[in-house]
């Protein structure tokens, strides 16, 4: 190759190099985790600075005299992650068993949404965070379990798994308390204390007496507060006594707190419970997390995101001021109503040789004895067609009401992030939530086509290997 034509390719590299130089990552405040700075994870980190190459416009091709010159673009934005399938990291989502079913009905319903007039038109920009699992599973566990007096060293639990590891100190059975944590995810724990609810003995004759509120002998509501503020600062999440729930109840007082990223409570939780009964701590959860900033990225407008609806793979869970309802489909339709519940006119799949329209018939039917004549066999009359389908419904939803917020989102590996997202409010006042990022920032799984889905059957999800 001549040197007109290296200097070009040089000179090509340099302009890549030069036009991605520039640092776009937000100075963050060191306020965007709010709660006592002398408290471990989960914190905000920034490791590194952020380069970004969105905004790169030039052609890696180069036509030359001589030949035509391929560059390959090394500064080219690749996605931050993979979303989640319905099949991936379906554990860790507490929707994720519904989702599946409502994946299967969804062809009997058609939901168009429409954005209202006073949606915003303009897009921005949001940060995106990784909830980064800190430690390790012995020495989380350990310093749980010294919070909460079990004693023993970490083992392997009976369900352990590769791909879903899981560590328990103390017996699996229940006979005394015990601290599990499952290393995937945000590495929820939990604390249990089953000798807190004692046991109910009574014979036939003995009339049950309903606890009364008054007796219970769990801890007020506002020292409830401050124990579960202590627990949960000791145990990773920095927060305010003012933004802990206390939830008091005859047979329990429960304490529960979300993690606040810059300003936002988002959809991970921690919990604290104490026995009415016996006054005993029961249970406790959560998570050992860092929260690391990994840059700031265009969203589309509230009018654009309203599309997204229509497609699943865009959902994320938002924080507890938007929960309440997620499912955009047809819980409501009949036909998809009656096969959930097992209704008698529910389209089900029948175990071979049983009769069609009886869930749960689990043992072969047999087949009536076909008496000898003229050596040949009495002719059966054929089984009736199954009836056709309705048509799909359509329902067309004017969206009025988005509010910006972070979502909590699940990606391919079972690591968990917060992206900026939507908040849509639905006629009927629940909320469905979407991602705003612009598309690229991160990949999408396959779409399922629901044309795949046998008409008339409705099937269990798939057991995970």
């Amino acid at each position: 190759m001549n040197d007109s034509s290296e200097n070009l390719s040089q000179r090509l590299r340099r302009s890549f190099a030069s036009e991605n130089s520039t640092d776009v990552s937000p100075d963050l405040s060191p306020d965007v985790v709010h709660g006592a700075a002398d408290r471990r994870a989960p914190r905000l980190v920034n490791h590194g600075r952020v380069t970004r190459a969105a905004s790169l416009s030039v052609s890696a091709v180069a036509a030359v005299a001589v030949g035509a010159l391929v560059v390959a673009n090394p500064f080219a934005p690749q996605p931050l992650f993979t979303a989640a399938g319905t099949g991936t990291a379906s554990a860790l989502s507490a929707a994720s068993e519904s989702a599946d079913a409502d994946l299967r009905i969804a062809q009997w319903i058609d939901y168009e949404y429409l954005p209202g007039d006073g949606l915003s038109t303009s897009g921005g920009r949001g940060s995106v965070y990784a909830l980064q699992r800190t430690g390790s599973p012995e020495s989380v566990l350990a310093d749980v379990s010294a919070r909460y007096g079990v004693e023993g060293a970490a083992e392997r639990t009976e369900y352990f798994d590769e791909q879903y590891p899981s560590y328990v100190v103390g017996p699996e059975d229940g006979s005394a308390p015990s601290v599990t944590i499952s290393w995937v995810g945000t590495a929820n724990w939990w604390f249990s204390n089953p000798g807190g609810y004692p046991q109910v003995t009574r014979d036939d004759e003995t009339e049950f007496v309903e606890p009364r509120l008054e007796d219970s002998l769990a801890p007020g509501e506002a020292e409830a507060r401050s124990l579960a503020h202590e627990a949960f600062t000791a145990t990773g999440l920095e927060v305010a006594p003012g933004d802990i729930t206390v939830t008091v109840d005859p047979y329990q007082t429960m304490a529960s707190a979300y993690l606040t990223v810059d300003g936002v409570a988002t959809a991970l939780d921690w919990g604290i419970a104490w026995s009415a009964q016996t006054g005993e701590l029961v249970w406790a959860y959560g998570h050992a997390i860092e929260v690391v900033e990994r840059g700031t990225f265009d969203t589309v407008s509230a009018v654009a995101a309203v599309d997204r609806l229509s497609d699943w793979r865009w959902f994320g869970a938002a924080g507890p001021d938007y929960q309440g309802g997620y499912s955009i489909l047809a819980a409501e339709s009949g036909v998809a109503r009656d096969a959930i519940d097992g209704g008698a006119d529910a389209p089900v799949s029948s175990p071979e040789g049983s009769e069609p329209g009886e869930p749960g018939v689990g043992e072969p039917v047999p087949a009536e004895p076909i008496e000898p004549g003229e050596g040949e066999p009495i002719p059966t009359e054929p089984e009736p067609l199954p009836e056709p389908l309705p048509e799909p419904e359509t329902v067309t939803v004017t969206v009025e009401d988005a509010e910006a917020t972070l979502l909590l989102l699940w990606d391919a590996e079972g690591n968990a992030w917060l992206v900026p997202g939507y908040a849509m409010q639905q006629p009927e006042g629940w909320w469905n939530a979407v991602v705003s990022l612009v598309e690229g920032v991160i990949a999408l799984p396959e779409p399922i086509d629901p044309g795949m889905i046998e008409p008339g059957i409705i099937e269990p999800a798939p057991a995970e290997q």
